[in-house]
């Protein structure tokens, strides 16, 4: 009854405030994706973090669900455009028959703030000038950082064909009310800069980015494993978080030349690292100190639309850690992103809650990828595609197989392939299937339980997925 009145209540404001307010253009939009998954790997694809580590047993560990990943969101606009209010919710990932999310009688409250920020132009300015200030979506390149974050970001334009981003954004802040602070704690919060420049000249686009991020831990000692080798994970990787300087520059754009196409991203990344316990998964070997970083990575595409034929050939390059004992990291570390280039591997499964890694490397060792995919549209309704993929890290995972004491040095992992289909039911109604199969290569073996450790893989893996989506 208190959930009834308290809708009723918020519909009569809304009714209210737009019969009072006719220049106030209100829109609702909806994505309701509904998802189902089969896997021979489910003790792998628990997500690469803190929370909850992955693993291959011996044998199948079979698994198939349902779920449901509803997101709405309402948008308010006046003059014109010039004032936008945006506010969104997430229904994220429930599992039918999920305990204490969507068991008998489903009445549990999974509702997630998924955006909450203001859009203001600024007033007396002809050109685009905007503030967007709040939770809202951000990016500064796909492989580097694109997701929901909370801070203010200004853009604005140069010209006809060039505009720009000035950006903070906060991703974690320390507490100084907690009672191990005192007025002579220094720590500060997890905070970030953004500079980024596109530009747009005829049959092109390109970007350049720097990016500063930084923690201080006022002297404080962390500890941070080797499977963490995220922005995002240092927040959670001890207490305090990380102690580190991260500057990230980059470019990034694409090209077209008709039937041929060109995207690319290049980053550099340099910084340091103090007062750290840094622990190499694979190997166990430990270092503490201070460290200094400098990464890469290197992305491109190369393709051709042909008629209703589209081939792709992907490859990049994310440097990794070569050596456990040194006090250099050569890893390239994302903040937060969504990589799914791959269904075993990363998030190209449909029911993309459940992968084994979100970024476009594995733990500090790297990523080498190789993807040759085709995508054919049949019809305006209908496209189906598929791809072959050759996967590495970019440097050995070494370690001791503990099955037999076997010194091991391996980067290979796998090829696999993957197939996909998708219906356009109706305008705003898709049907979609994919499947990806990894032939597993030897690398893998270090994420294989102690007993069957052998420095050879020993389990293929294999997901098909499905989804039905309504967007509005």
């Amino acid at each position: 009854m208190k959930r009834l009145c308290l809708s009723l209540s918020i519909l009569i404001l809304v009714l209210a405030f737009h019969t009072q307010t006719p220049a106030v253009e209100v829109e609702f939009h909806g994505d309701l994706n509904h998802r189902f998954q089969y896997t021979n790997r489910a003790d792998f694809l628990t997500l690469d973090s803190t929370s909850n580590r992955p693993e291959i047993n011996d044998g199948d560990v079979d698994d198939n669900f349902g779920e449901i990943k509803y997101r709405l969101w309402v948008e308010g606009a006046t003059n014109e455009g010039d004032v936008k209010g945006v506010v969104a919710t997430e229904i994220g990932g429930l599992r039918f028959g999920e305990n204490s999310k969507a068991d008998f009688s489903g009445d549990d409250i999974q509702f997630e703030v998924r955006w909450a920020y203001i859009d203001v132009q600024m007033p007396w300015i002809e050109r685009t000038a905007r503030f967007k200030i709040g939770l809202q979506p951000f990016k500064v390149n796909k492989y580097l950082w694109q997701e929901t974050a909370a801070g203010v970001a200004f853009n604005s334009t140069i010209g006809d064909s060039t505009d720009y981003v000035l950006a903070w954004m906060r991703g974690a802040e320390y507490d100084k009310t907690a009672e191990n602070s005192d007025e002579n704690d220094d720590r500060t919060d997890l905070d970030s800069y953004l500079v980024r420049f596109n530009t747009n000249p005829a049959g092109a686009k390109a970007g350049f980015f720097v990016l500063y991020q930084g923690f201080d831990s006022d002297g404080n000692p962390s500890t941070l494993d080797s499977r963490d080798w995220q922005v995002k994970q240092f927040k959670q990787a001890g207490d305090p978080a990380v102690d580190f300087d991260l500057w990230s520059f980059g470019t990034d754009g694409s090209v077209n030349f008709n039937p041929f196409f060109i995207n690319w991203d290049l980053i550099y990344q340099n910084g340091d690292f103090s007062d750290l316990a840094y622990t190499d998964f694979a190997s166990g070997t430990g270092r503490t100190g201070d460290f200094d970083l400098s990464a890469y990575f290197v992305h491109f595409d190369i393709g051709a639309q042909i008629n209703n034929w589209k081939f792709t050939y992907t490859f990049w390059y994310a440097s990794g850690d070569d050596d456990p004992t040194d006090d250099d990291f050569d890893a390239f570390i994302s903040t937060d992103v969504d990589i799914t280039d791959s269904i075993a591997l990363f998030e190209g499964g449909y029911a993309d809650d459940n992968y084994f890694t979100e970024r476009p490397y594995i733990a500090d060792k790297g990523f080498i990828m190789n993807r040759l995919g085709v995508d054919f549209t049949a019809t305006q309704k209908l496209t189906v595609g598929g791809a072959l993929l050759y996967l590495m890290t970019a440097e050995d995972f070494e370690y001791i197989a503990a099955a037999n004491g076997d010194s091991v040095s391996e980067n290979d992992l796998g090829w696999e392939i993957d197939a996909y289909i998708k219906y356009q039911l109706f305008p705003n109604v898709e049907v979609a299937f994919n499947f990806g199969y990894l032939f597993a290569g030897d690398a893998l073996d270090v994420y294989e339980v102690p007993a069957i450790q052998d420095g050879s893989s020993d389990e293929d893996i294999y997901i098909a997925s499905a989804r039905l989506r309504y967007k509005f």
